[in-house]
């Protein structure tokens, strides 16, 4: 959720790691909101699959649950974190179809396969740090990703959402790689409202990089970040640029971070872990695309993981 007004970053997520009769399977909700004056809000709930309700189109924490209505193409989320200050109400409509059903794709030892709905018009409100938010005017993004893979394996993945206010585009960023970046094809996708898609792919998708972010990212859940204080200061960009060009239509992204959140998974089978690093920002763009060329700015959520 990225509120354009505001410029405040919101994330919402709900995970199931290992098999549903294993004991030692989890439910994850994380809940996440940055404030450009004040930094984070929120936190990570962890909690065993037989204290989560869990449906086929739904995981509910005590804190966190998200549902998807996939007849009407809408999410459902909501968080109560009093402790840490962040509540949230929100309805999200789909505005844009969703991308197409990915086949399974290798992932380590295992695979992943995903959807995306790339933007959503969403309705609700979040109070965030003592601050009641309207959320009217807000861009959201929907993903669902599924496949088996264990954590600390030698995987990884590149993934970015850019939201321009609408009626503007929405560009988005995958890439499957190894835990040290070097392998594997980039795709970058672009979805305007009035339903015109372009997919940009292996070579004509560039990424650079200048500089490294200087705050301090924060680190949940804060046991295990306890444990992993070798990596408490990561190398994350301060700039990304992005751009795709394939002789006919071009893409330019200029993405600045501003803050960045380290979410530590733990694998819940074998011994291992996953560093999800989250940085939000703003983000400018143009493009040349079906004969016409525009530029905007807007908000943006990515992710690297290692």
């Amino acid at each position: 959720m990225l509120d354009h007004r505001s410029g405040v970053a919101g994330l919402v997520n709900v995970s199931l790691h290992g098999a549903p009769a294993d004991p030692r399977s989890r439910a994850i909700g994380t809940a996440l909101f940055h404030l450009p004056d004040e930094g984070w809000v929120g936190n990570v709930e962890v909690r065993g699959f037989g204290e989560a309700a869990i449906s086929p189109t739904s995981i509910g924490l005590e804190q966190v649950a998200l549902a998807v209505d996939g007849a009407r193409g809408t999410v459902h989320a909501s968080v109560r974190q009093p402790g840490d200050g962040l509540g949230l109400d929100l309805v999200a409509d789909a505005l844009v179809r969703p991308m197409p059903r990915e086949r399974p794709q290798p992932l380590g030892s295992g695979w992943v396969a995903w959807y995306v709905v790339p933007r959503l018009h969403s309705r609700g409100r979040a109070t965030v740090a003592g601050r009641s938010i309207d959320l009217g005017q807000a861009s959201a993004y929907y993903d669902h990703n599924w496949g088996r893979w264990h954590w600390g394996q030698d995987l990884g993945w590149e993934w970015g959402c850019f939201l321009a206010p609408a009626p503007g585009p929405v560009f988005f960023l995958s890439r499957l790689t190894d835990r040290a970046h070097r392998s594997g094809s980039r795709v970058l996708h672009v979805a305007y409202p009035d339903g015109r898609q372009r997919t940009f792919a292996g070579p004509a998708v560039e990424r650079t990089h200048r500089g490294l972010l200087e705050a301090a990212p924060r680190r949940l859940p804060g046991v295990l970040a306890a444990l992993h204080s070798d990596l408490a200061a990561p190398r994350l960009e301060r700039t990304l640029l992005l751009r795709a060009d394939d002789g006919t239509d071009r893409v330019e992204i200029r993405f600045t971070s501003r803050a960045a959140a380290q979410i530590i998974a733990g694998d819940p089978v074998e011994p291992g872990y996953g560093f999800v690093h989250e940085l939000v920002g703003g983000f400018e763009f143009a493009t040349h695309i079906g004969g016409r060329e525009e530029a905007g700015a807007g908000l943006a959520v990515v992710e690297h993981v290692d």
